[in-house]
């Protein structure tokens, strides 16, 4: 049950809802992002002529590193929400009815920290998945769409290295 990972008197499958929709929302910003500069980075390697579009002979893609970068602040962002709801979690104890009193009255010592940190934690280890599974998945959008002999080589070395 969520309410074994709150503090007592939260609702837990409130927080949860809003933990996916802050996840989703980072997700989807991080989507629109990456499209539009792959987009532009895409027209930069055509010229128009009349109603054709002519790829340049000195064509060269922008590096993946470019492409994706700012893709990925909205997990950042996100990342950091979940450390003001850690800090909101341990406050919230001391509010109200002060339920900080049950929480040292408890056997388990470790009790208050699993209801301050465990949702919160196990978002962001989401977060950090995601984060992988879009980086692979615009890695493989961004290969798929250049154009032969417009791909500079080394650009998954560039980007860990940029």
């Amino acid at each position: 049950k969520i309410e074994f990972y709150v503090p007592a008197g939260i609702d837990g499958a409130r927080e949860k809802f809003g933990f996916f929709v802050g996840l989703a929302a980072a997700a989807g910003y991080s989507v629109l992002v990456f499209a539009a500069r792959l987009g532009m980075a895409y027209r930069a390697l055509f010229e128009v002529a009349g109603n054709e579009k002519i790829l340049r002979q000195d064509a060269v893609m922008n590096d993946f590193s470019w492409v994706a970068n700012g893709s990925l602040r909205g997990f950042a962002v996100f990342a950091i929400c979940m450390a003001i709801m850690m800090i909101y979690h341990y406050v919230y104890h001391y509010q109200g009815s002060k339920s900080i009193y049950l929480m040292r009255r408890l056997p388990s010592r470790w009790e208050m920290w699993r209801r301050c940190l465990t949702l919160p934690l196990t978002f962001v280890v989401l977060a950090a998945a995601a984060v992988i599974v879009l980086l692979l998945l615009y890695y493989g959008v961004y290969i798929l769409v250049t154009p032969d002999g417009c791909l500079s080589p080394g650009q998954w070395q560039k980007f860990w290295n940029s």
